[in-house]
């Protein structure tokens, strides 16, 4: 990944904000981008390195808005790609470029093949506060970004305030030029979802969830049955199951019993059966909440759905599972004090405060299955540039038994 761009400010662009580039597959690629009222956007993309074969597609508003702000978020699918190349792209708004509006990424192998990758995890990202973490994550040359909450404190359902909050961040020097050279998958925690550890109970979720739809460039959301931010997509022969904790979430000051749910039954349903019958040699749940690390907000205090999960795993014989997760505002690894419940030990990534914490860290997860026992590292690197964790898991310590 070229870093040549990396101190490019972003220029005054009025109410422009991205390209944010999203899910990327062998053959296509989203791309996300906020412009004034009645501009005209085109996608100009081309394999990296050639001069002809320039492709062109136009940025298409949606024909329902959530927001009522001027201005218009707009989507474009850049199709025709090819496995393994590398892609550049610019985008033109009212016929005028930009140096901020340039940018690359890479297309994957095919699905379920072997490959080496390289992802980076983070939560907890708020303006006004340092943001040089960003040129240190994009220095570590990942393959796709996970941010797993709290991308914004909007600390609100209604789709106007939450914009606002993202166009704002969006617009921040470092985290542009992430957004526009990294795939950026994204699921939201209780700040960007509404008010501060909210839940299923939350007033307007349903305009929350609307706003989120159209602010990220994410391979799904939800089930033709079951709403939610929650969906799945694979890259090689890892499969990535990024789950809702908040649209169908009971209080977190229920009782602690068999009735309370961190993702209502339909969303574990949907998990439990994508676990079972996936093909992918790790499989990673990712949500915002951590499993143990938060006493008042997370899987902790929802002992119920913790087991519920666990001992699935275990009665199905699910191997390779990893979890990851945000939200504390520090970062680290750890492995679950239940993890006699799954069969082997359940290791949880923790990245938050890539932006809001005091070491504002953040993780690296490489996986390779190329090799005969697949591995994946995991390394937590400090804001002073310092990793100050660095452990590798084989596939077959995350196994079980034949």
């Amino acid at each position: 990944m070229s870093l040549g761009t990396v101190l490019v400010a972003v220029a005054d662009s009025g109410k422009v904000a991205g390209p944010l580039v999203g899910h990327v597959e062998t053959k296509s690629a989203g791309l996300w981008m906020y412009l004034p009222d009645k501009a005209e956007g085109v996608v100009r993309f081309w394999e990296e390195g050639t001069d002809g074969g320039r492709q062109e597609v136009k940025l298409v508003g949606f024909d329902a808005p959530a927001t009522t702000l001027p201005g218009q978020a707009t989507t474009a699918t850049l199709s025709g790609l090819r496995a393994d190349t590398r892609y550049a792209y610019e985008v033109l708004v009212n016929g005028k470029g930009n140096p901020a509006w340039k940018g690359g990424f890479e297309t994957p192998g095919a699905v379920g093949e072997p490959a080496a990758f390289r992802m980076a995890l983070t939560s907890c990202m708020k303006f006004g506060q340092p943001q040089a973490s960003w040129y240190l994550l994009l220095a570590q040359q990942p393959d796709l970004h996970l941010t797993v909450g709290d991308t914004h404190y909007a600390d609100t359902t209604d789709p106007n305030g939450q914009l606002e909050h993202h166009l704002r961040y969006r617009r921040e020097p470092f985290v542009a030029t992430v957004h526009r050279q990294v795939p950026t998958y994204s699921i939201w925690d209780d700040h960007d979802y509404g008010p501060n550890d909210s839940d299923g109970t939350a007033e307007g979720k349903e305009r929350s969830l609307a706003g989120w739809k159209q602010f990220w460039m994410n391979p799904g959301a939800g089930t033709p049955e079951t709403p939610g931010a929650f969906y799945k997509f694979t890259r090689g022969e890892v499969e990535f199951f990024v789950v809702d904790g908040r649209y169908h979430r009971s209080p977190d000051k229920a009782p602690d019993d068999d009735r309370k749910r961190m993702l209502g039954d339909a969303q574990f349903e949907w998990l439990m059966d994508g676990l079972k019958n996936s093909k992918a040699k790790f499989k990673v749940i990712a949500s915002g909440s951590t499993l143990h690390h938060s006493k008042g907000d997370g899987w902790r205090i929802y002992t119920f759905s913790r087991h519920r999960l666990f001992d699935g795993i275990r009665e199905n014989k699910v191997s390779g599972v990893m979890y990851m997760s945000g939200d504390i505002h520090a970062s680290t690894i750890a492995v679950h004090h239940e993890s006699e419940r799954v069969g082997y030990p359940l290791v949880e990534v923790i990245s938050s405060g890539i932006a809001n914490s005091g070491s504002l860290s953040f993780a690296t997860i490489d996986f390779d299955t190329t090799v005969a026992d697949a591995t994946a590292r995991v390394r937590i690197v400090y804001g002073d540039g310092t990793v100050r964790e660095d452990r590798t898991w084989k596939l077959s310590e995350l196994s079980h038994g034949e």
